[in-house]
């Protein structure tokens, strides 16, 4: 067994096998008559079929702002040249050899949208690699820059579609031909990248001599939602909590600013990390963001208004349209829940006696039967018809308790103005 392995092993050096001189001797015989300024086929009539494939190895850069794509890719062409033909039984059996692709014909395939210039694929020290039959490969790899027009309007969760076009500039789709023997994009060698996710590819024919290389990126949004979307959603939600701070701590108004200064210095810090386009799309984060801005604005304000009412002195009367309203939605409030209902018997003596002082008021007109005042207050209709109404209208209402009611109250309407807003931006970006 061990000298059959032995013979095999010298019978395949010696097929494969050429001495040096050989090597010499071939390459001065396909080189001397070779003309690389003619189509290699022998009948001009024929177009010349080259068999195109690309290797995607890397995405170097996607830059929204300056519309860049950059990629490192190589092309895997191979035609048939009638002139490198030769027999290896007459060159010490040598099967294939390698020549300067500045010394033999080959395909003008140019990048057609690039980004700063046209450049011919490959490098002066580029080989091309021959076998005996005539059949030529030529991998040529390089750094594809290409313009792309970003589209920003679902970022942080946007998807990019880029375009690269190639074609055979000094040759009519006549004379040569593009085949694509894989519809797609080779990524046997493909490294990821940290920004993007190669989401879908494709190589379609745009005409017989020019092909349409189609990327589609999806940006990795993890990094945004993480340093960007959820602490300002933190900071609106802690924003909200001002009215349930006790107005007497007298931190209400230092609170709430801080939580605003902390969002317009957090802002400015993000606008860095957007991008800064306008055109074609605008990011829809920015409204979102703009909108969160807003909102703790308005809590601001409504939080310095609900301390002036907190702080209001005794004497000044309370609006009568602010105290019904206030005391209407309060005992309504408790009426539907029994657990609120009230358990001192003296206040509910008090409200019962002034209900029937309301009504008797309005029975005798605006004296009592002895002639002296009534304790109907000023804004009283006598011209109510229940009793809830009397009982409602003749209950006390003080600043503070306004300001607490409405404490509560914008607590409430900003909370679920909180949760609708990111409800909706789910539903818009998702």
């Amino acid at each position: 067994m061990i000298f059959i392995l032995f013979l095999l092993s010298v019978s395949v050096i010696f097929i494969s096998g050429g001495t040096h001189g050989d090597f010499k001797r071939l390459h001065q015989v396909l080189t001397t008559e070779y003309n690389k300024d003619l189509r290699p086929t022998l009948n001009s009539s024929e177009p010349t079929n080259i068999k195109v494939r690309f290797f995607l190895l890397s995405l170097n850069e996607f830059e929204e702002k300056m519309s860049k794509l950059s990629i490192v890719g190589a092309f895997a062409l191979s035609w048939n040249d009638f002139q490198l033909e030769w027999n290896p039984g007459d060159y010490g059996n040598i099967t294939r050899m390698f020549f300067p692709q500045s010394s033999v014909w080959k395909p003008d395939l140019l990048l057609i949208n690039p980004y700063q210039k046209i450049s011919p694929l490959g490098f002066s020290d580029m080989k091309l690699y021959v076998i005996h039959n005539g059949h030529v490969f030529w991998s040529p790899p390089d750094v594809f820059e290409v313009t792309c027009q970003a589209d920003d309007t679902f970022y942080p969760f946007d998807e990019q579609t880029c375009s690269l076009y190639f074609g055979v500039y000094m040759h009519t789709e006549l004379e040569v031909v593009l085949d694509l023997p894989a519809r797609g994009i080779n990524l046997r060698h493909y490294t990821t990248n940290s920004l993007w996710n190669l989401k879908h590819t494709s190589m379609t024919q745009r005409d017989p001599s020019s092909l349409k290389l189609i990327l589609v990126l999806q940006r990795r949004s993890m990094y945004q939602v993480i340093n960007t979307i959820l602490p300002f959603c933190v900071l609106g939600l802690l924003n909200i909590m001002v009215f349930l701070l006790p107005a007497e701590s007298g931190e209400r108004i230092g609170f709430s600013v801080t939580i605003l200064l902390a969002i317009a210095v957090f802002m400015t810090i993000v606008a860095d990390t957007l991008p800064g386009t306008s055109e074609p799309s605008f990011p829809r984060l920015c409204y979102l963001l703009t909108a969160e801005l807003v909102i703790n604005m308005l809590v601001t304000v409504l939080t310095i208004l609900v301390l002036r009412l907190h702080h209001k002195p005794e004497h000044q009367t309370i609006p009568a349209w602010m105290e019904y309203v206030k005391t209407k939605l309060l005992c309504g409030y408790k009426k539907g829940d029994s657990k609120y209902a009230v358990k001192d018997n003296n206040v509910e003596h008090g409200l019962r006696n002034n209900s029937s002082n309301v009504q008797e008021s309005c029975k005798n007109g605006i004296g009592g039967e002895d002639g002296s005042e009534s304790n109907i207050p000023n804004h009283l209709d006598c011209n109510v018809k229940t009793k809830r109404e009397h009982t409602l209208m003749a209950i006390k209402t003080s600043w503070q308790t306004v300001a607490k009611f409405l404490d509560i109250f914008l607590f409430v309407v900003f909370l679920l103005l909180f949760g609708s807003t990111k409800l909706t931006a789910y539903f818009v970006f998702s």
